[in-house]
Protein backbone atom coordinates (compact mmCIF):
# COMPACT_ATOMS: atom_id res chain seq x y z
CA UNK A 1 0.00 0.00 0.00
CA UNK A 2 1.43 3.33 -1.10
CA UNK A 3 1.69 5.87 1.70
CA UNK A 4 0.25 9.32 1.18
CA UNK A 5 2.74 12.17 1.01
CA UNK A 6 2.55 15.86 1.84
CA UNK A 7 5.33 18.17 0.65
CA UNK A 8 7.20 15.05 -0.44
CA UNK A 9 7.11 13.51 3.07
CA UNK A 10 5.09 10.76 4.66
CA UNK A 11 3.43 11.20 8.04
CA UNK A 12 6.11 9.10 9.72
CA UNK A 13 8.96 11.04 8.15
CA UNK A 14 7.34 14.36 9.06
CA UNK A 15 6.87 13.21 12.67
CA UNK A 16 10.56 12.32 12.94
CA UNK A 17 11.58 15.68 11.49
CA UNK A 18 9.19 17.39 13.90
CA UNK A 19 11.02 15.90 16.88
CA UNK A 20 14.43 16.82 15.43
CA UNK A 21 13.23 20.37 14.68
CA UNK A 22 11.94 20.83 18.23
CA UNK A 23 15.25 19.73 19.76
CA UNK A 24 17.25 22.10 17.55
CA UNK A 25 14.81 25.00 17.96
CA UNK A 26 14.78 24.70 21.75
CA UNK A 27 18.58 24.64 21.89
CA UNK A 28 18.80 27.79 19.76
CA UNK A 29 16.10 29.43 21.85
CA UNK A 30 18.02 28.75 25.07
CA UNK A 31 21.24 30.15 23.62
CA UNK A 32 19.49 33.34 22.56
CA UNK A 33 17.39 33.85 25.68
CA UNK A 34 20.23 33.20 28.09
CA UNK A 35 21.81 36.48 27.10
CA UNK A 36 18.67 38.49 27.83
CA UNK A 37 16.85 36.49 30.51
CA UNK A 38 19.84 35.08 32.36
CA UNK A 39 20.29 38.25 34.40
CA UNK A 40 16.77 39.33 35.14
CA UNK A 41 16.20 42.74 36.66
CA UNK A 42 14.75 41.63 39.98
CA UNK A 43 13.65 44.42 42.26
CA UNK A 44 12.05 43.96 45.63
CA UNK A 45 8.41 45.02 45.54
CA UNK A 46 6.24 45.31 48.62
CA UNK A 47 2.56 44.41 48.26
CA UNK A 48 1.55 47.72 49.92
CA UNK A 49 3.20 49.87 47.26
CA UNK A 50 2.39 47.81 44.17
CA UNK A 51 -0.63 45.99 42.82
CA UNK A 52 -1.03 42.32 42.12
CA UNK A 53 -0.17 42.75 38.43
CA UNK A 54 3.16 44.35 39.34
CA UNK A 55 3.95 41.52 41.75
CA UNK A 56 3.20 38.90 39.07
CA UNK A 57 5.22 40.81 36.50
CA UNK A 58 8.18 41.04 38.87
CA UNK A 59 7.94 37.33 39.67
CA UNK A 60 7.89 36.39 35.98
CA UNK A 61 10.84 38.71 35.31
CA UNK A 62 12.93 37.22 38.11
CA UNK A 63 12.10 33.59 37.37
CA UNK A 64 11.64 33.78 33.60
CA UNK A 65 15.00 32.20 32.75
CA UNK A 66 14.54 29.35 35.21
CA UNK A 67 11.02 28.72 33.93
CA UNK A 68 12.18 28.71 30.33
CA UNK A 69 15.13 26.44 31.16
CA UNK A 70 12.92 23.97 33.03
CA UNK A 71 10.29 23.82 30.29
CA UNK A 72 12.96 23.50 27.61
CA UNK A 73 14.53 20.45 29.24
CA UNK A 74 11.11 18.81 29.48
CA UNK A 75 10.48 19.66 25.83
CA UNK A 76 13.75 18.05 24.73
CA UNK A 77 12.92 14.91 26.71
CA UNK A 78 9.41 14.71 25.22
CA UNK A 79 10.86 15.24 21.74
CA UNK A 80 13.23 12.31 22.24
CA UNK A 81 10.30 10.25 23.46
CA UNK A 82 8.44 11.27 20.29
CA UNK A 83 11.23 9.82 18.15
CA UNK A 84 10.97 6.54 20.04
CA UNK A 85 7.17 6.61 19.83
CA UNK A 86 7.34 7.00 16.06
CA UNK A 87 9.69 4.01 15.85
CA UNK A 88 7.64 1.83 18.23
CA UNK A 89 4.24 3.22 17.13
CA UNK A 90 3.25 4.36 20.62
CA UNK A 91 0.05 6.37 20.35
CA UNK A 92 0.31 7.95 23.80
CA UNK A 93 3.78 9.30 23.09
CA UNK A 94 2.48 11.12 20.03
CA UNK A 95 -0.45 12.60 21.95
CA UNK A 96 1.82 13.73 24.80
CA UNK A 97 4.07 15.55 22.33
CA UNK A 98 1.12 17.31 20.65
CA UNK A 99 -0.39 18.53 23.93
CA UNK A 100 2.95 19.56 25.41
CA UNK A 101 4.07 21.63 22.38
CA UNK A 102 0.89 23.71 22.49
CA UNK A 103 1.36 24.25 26.23
CA UNK A 104 5.05 25.07 25.80
CA UNK A 105 4.45 27.69 23.13
CA UNK A 106 1.57 29.25 25.10
CA UNK A 107 3.78 29.67 28.19
CA UNK A 108 6.58 31.15 26.08
CA UNK A 109 4.19 33.70 24.59
CA UNK A 110 3.06 34.75 28.07
CA UNK A 111 6.65 35.03 29.31
CA UNK A 112 7.65 37.07 26.28
CA UNK A 113 4.74 39.47 26.68
CA UNK A 114 5.59 40.09 30.34
CA UNK A 115 9.36 40.34 29.90
CA UNK A 116 9.56 42.23 26.63
CA UNK A 117 8.71 45.52 28.29
CA UNK A 118 12.02 45.40 30.20
CA UNK A 119 14.06 45.76 27.01
CA UNK A 120 14.67 49.29 25.84
CA UNK A 121 16.29 48.24 22.57
CA UNK A 122 13.64 47.83 19.89
CA UNK A 123 15.81 45.50 17.82
CA UNK A 124 15.89 42.98 20.67
CA UNK A 125 12.12 43.05 20.97
CA UNK A 126 11.69 42.55 17.24
CA UNK A 127 14.19 39.67 17.17
CA UNK A 128 12.54 37.92 20.11
CA UNK A 129 9.08 38.17 18.57
CA UNK A 130 10.38 37.14 15.16
CA UNK A 131 12.01 34.03 16.58
CA UNK A 132 8.96 33.09 18.64
CA UNK A 133 6.50 33.58 15.77
CA UNK A 134 8.67 31.62 13.31
CA UNK A 135 9.10 28.74 15.74
CA UNK A 136 5.39 28.63 16.53
CA UNK A 137 4.41 28.62 12.86
CA UNK A 138 6.90 25.87 12.07
CA UNK A 139 5.62 23.83 15.00
CA UNK A 140 2.11 24.18 13.57
CA UNK A 141 3.40 22.96 10.22
CA UNK A 142 5.12 19.90 11.69
CA UNK A 143 2.20 19.24 14.00
CA UNK A 144 0.12 18.30 10.98
CA UNK A 145 2.39 15.31 10.34
CA UNK A 146 2.41 14.25 13.99
CA UNK A 147 -1.38 14.41 14.26
CA UNK A 148 -1.76 12.49 11.00
CA UNK A 149 0.67 9.79 12.10
CA UNK A 150 -1.06 9.56 15.49
CA UNK A 151 -4.36 8.98 13.69
CA UNK A 152 -2.77 6.27 11.50
CA UNK A 153 -1.21 4.59 14.55
CA UNK A 154 -4.49 4.63 16.47
CA UNK A 155 -6.38 3.17 13.52
CA UNK A 156 -3.81 0.40 13.02
CA UNK A 157 -3.85 -0.51 16.71
CA UNK A 158 -7.65 -0.61 16.73
CA UNK A 159 -7.74 -2.86 13.67
CA UNK A 160 -5.07 -5.11 15.19
CA UNK A 161 -7.08 -5.46 18.41
CA UNK A 162 -10.23 -6.37 16.47
CA UNK A 163 -8.37 -8.95 14.35
CA UNK A 164 -6.75 -10.58 17.41
CA UNK A 165 -10.12 -10.68 19.18
CA UNK A 166 -11.78 -12.36 16.18
CA UNK A 167 -8.94 -14.88 16.00
CA UNK A 168 -9.40 -15.82 19.66
CA UNK A 169 -13.14 -16.21 19.16
CA UNK A 170 -12.66 -18.38 16.05
CA UNK A 171 -10.06 -20.53 17.86
CA UNK A 172 -12.40 -21.16 20.79
CA UNK A 173 -15.27 -21.99 18.45
CA UNK A 174 -13.14 -24.42 16.41
CA UNK A 175 -11.97 -26.23 19.55
CA UNK A 176 -15.54 -26.46 20.82
CA UNK A 177 -16.86 -27.81 17.50
CA UNK A 178 -14.02 -30.38 17.28
CA UNK A 179 -14.74 -31.69 20.76
CA UNK A 180 -18.41 -31.90 19.89
CA UNK A 181 -17.66 -33.95 16.75
CA UNK A 182 -15.36 -36.32 18.64
CA UNK A 183 -17.93 -36.94 21.34
CA UNK A 184 -20.55 -37.84 18.70
CA UNK A 185 -18.46 -40.43 16.81
CA UNK A 186 -19.41 -44.18 17.30
CA UNK A 187 -16.98 -46.27 19.32
CA UNK A 188 -15.78 -43.30 21.29
CA UNK A 189 -17.70 -43.91 24.48
CA UNK A 190 -16.93 -42.68 27.88
CA UNK A 191 -14.53 -45.57 28.68
CA UNK A 192 -12.54 -44.95 25.51
CA UNK A 193 -12.36 -41.22 26.11
CA UNK A 194 -11.31 -41.79 29.69
CA UNK A 195 -8.59 -44.16 28.55
CA UNK A 196 -7.42 -41.66 25.96
CA UNK A 197 -7.30 -38.68 28.29
CA UNK A 198 -6.18 -40.31 31.51
CA UNK A 199 -3.70 -42.78 30.02
CA UNK A 200 -5.46 -46.08 31.03
CA UNK A 201 -4.17 -48.90 28.78
CA UNK A 202 -6.63 -50.66 26.56
CA UNK A 203 -5.41 -54.13 27.65
CA UNK A 204 -6.78 -53.47 31.15
CA UNK A 205 -10.32 -53.26 29.74
CA UNK A 206 -9.64 -56.40 27.68
CA UNK A 207 -8.57 -58.46 30.73
CA UNK A 208 -11.56 -57.29 32.70
CA UNK A 209 -13.89 -58.38 29.92
CA UNK A 210 -12.36 -61.91 29.93
CA UNK A 211 -12.75 -62.28 33.68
Amino acid sequence: MKQQRWCGMTAKMGSVLSGVFTILAVDMYLIFEQKYLGNGNCTEITPKDKGSSDIINNFITCWSWKIVLFLSFITIFISCFLLYSVYAQIFRGLVIYIVWIFFYEAVNIVIQILTNIDFSIEEVKVMRWFGLVCRTLLHCFWMFFVITYAHITYKNQSQGSIISYKRRISTVESIHSRNKRLSGLPGLGSSHLDAQHFGRPRWVDHLRSQV
